[in-house]
């Protein structure tokens, strides 16, 4: 009966006596703290379900319920009075003293010889009878907020998948899209060269008939002419009509007739070469034919005369001061810019052993020794003591050890914010870094210098 009482008077969320209870409409009772932060932790902000009917109750729908309060501290002396079963006598096992404390720091039970020792001196400790509910209800909220944690975790990795899902599908149409327009291109190019095969060897055919046409015509009028010469039995007769024969015969033209020539340079020569260049015209992007910006090229820089190569510059000149131009690294832009869309372009790097190569944003800071970061504005790929490295290369992730790139292959897809490098010798993927563009991307370079007597660094051109 004291068992089935004791439950009655123990609150359904702590699991322990009522202490300021409450009650719900629906006729449930809880400590008032109980339900507060049980409430608390609610998503709805204003109404809210009793844990054990679930009926919905609002925040001013808590009575105090002072019977009951009553109730559990009558029993609670009547409890106390009755003699209490034995407790196990615990020692602690350092000072051989009875244990009567809880270190809550420690969560450790310890006497107080421990807790006048260094170990506990400035640690929190109550009485064991007190330390109960305390101990329980922070467990309790400790693995509750864990155990949230672990499902919001759970339910934010489940998005992920979705969003990594849908993020493939998107990539496979786009992929299937472009391939297709490739195999469009080809088969269309395909019939097209069929199709002028088969008129030129048409015409070629036609002009054959008709060659055969004459040759029969022609042979005709010679089975005729013998025909007629060995009738004749009159010697006189033949004489006289021999040279009519004859020239009806026409025995002066050649019956080999001139055929026509098929075209085989067309359609027998380098076919895919012919059109993998007609092809350039339909890819998008293609390599870019990117000239450098004499503005903004340090003053240790000096550019080719059409602007596409750059080596460092022997003598420093004066040149009339420009906000555009670096004065904290050897560096230079690209003229082009870019708002929109993707864009490629290429860069040769085969005469230079140190590089940096990528893209800027347009507002980066051109006077200052900066990291070149994604945060301060750079996304670039560089190479360093021989092996190649992401913007970070302090991360080995980033690394390709002992690489020999002689042409590095640049996309910036301004959408998609994205930032990928290539090998661009055979497309080999390196490295992308992905941010959000805001504003105006430039291309960028930055050639270690070691000589100043050749160029080092150039913007490869397509030349087809």
């Amino acid at each position: 009966m004291a068992d089935s009482l004791n439950a009655d008077l123990s609150c359904p969320i702590c699991i322990d006596f009522f202490i300021e209870p409450v009650s719900l409409e629906c006729g449930h009772n809880f400590c008032r703290d109980c339900i507060l932060n049980a409430w608390a932790q609610s998503d709805h902000a204003s109404r809210n379900s009793c844990p054990q009917c679930r009926r919905e109750s609002g925040w001013l729908d808590i009575r105090s319920n002072r019977l009951l309060a009553s109730i559990v501290e009558g029993f609670q002396r009547l409890w106390h009075s009755e003699p209490a079963a034995p407790e196990l006598s615990l020692k602690c096992h350092l000072h051989q003293q009875d244990i009567g404390l809880f270190c809550s720091d420690d969560l450790q039970l310890i006497c107080r010889a421990c807790w006048r020792s260094e170990e506990h001196r400035n640690h929190g400790c109550t009485a064991i009878k007190n330390a109960y509910k305390v101990c329980k209800a922070n467990s309790i909220q400790l693995l509750q907020d864990k155990l949230k944690q672990y499902r919001d975790t759970h339910t934010a990795t489940g998005l992920k998948i979705s969003e990594t899902l849908e993020h493939t599908n998107r990539l496979q149409d786009q992929i299937t899209a472009e391939f297709a327009e490739l195999q469009h291109f080809l088969q269309q190019r395909e019939q097209d060269l069929i199709q002028r095969l088969r008129a030129t060897a048409e015409s070629a055919i036609n002009q054959l008939v008709e060659n055969m046409a004459l040759i029969s015509k022609r042979s005709a009028l010679v089975e005729q002419a013998l025909e007629d010469i060995q009738s004749m039995q009159e010697k006189t007769q033949l004489l006289m009509e021999i040279k009519g024969i004859l020239q009806r015969c026409d025995l002066e033209t050649n019956p080999a007739l001139k055929t026509p020539k098929l075209n085989l340079g067309e359609f027998n020569g380098p076919l895919q070469y012919t059109v993998w260049k007609q092809m350039l015209n339909i890819i998008s992007p293609a390599p870019a034919p990117l000239t450098l910006d004499s503005e903004s090229a340090s003053l240790d820089l000096v550019l080719s005369k059409d602007h596409t190569m750059v080596k460092g510059r022997s003598k420093l000149k004066a040149f009339p001061h420009n906000p555009k131009r670096f004065s904290n690294y050897g560096c230079v832009l690209a003229q082009e810019g870019f708002t929109s869309g993707k864009h490629y372009w290429e860069v040769s790097v085969e005469s230079i052993d140190e590089w940096i190569v990528g893209a800027a944003k347009e507002s980066i800071d051109r006077h200052s020794t900066i990291e070149l970061t994604p945060s301060n504005g750079f996304w670039i790929l560089r190479k360093w003591n021989g092996n190649i490295y992401g913007p970070h290369h302090a991360k080995e992730s980033e690394c390709h050890q002992n690489m020999n790139l002689q042409k590095v292959g640049i996309c910036v897809d301004y959408e998609g914010g994205q930032v990928s490098f290539y090998n661009a010798d055979d497309m080999t993927h390196l490295y992308t870094s992905t941010d959000r563009f805001t504003e105006k991307i430039y291309p960028f370079f930055l050639p270690f210098l070691e000589s100043v007597t050749k160029e080092v660094l150039k913007v490869f051109h397509l030349k087809l």
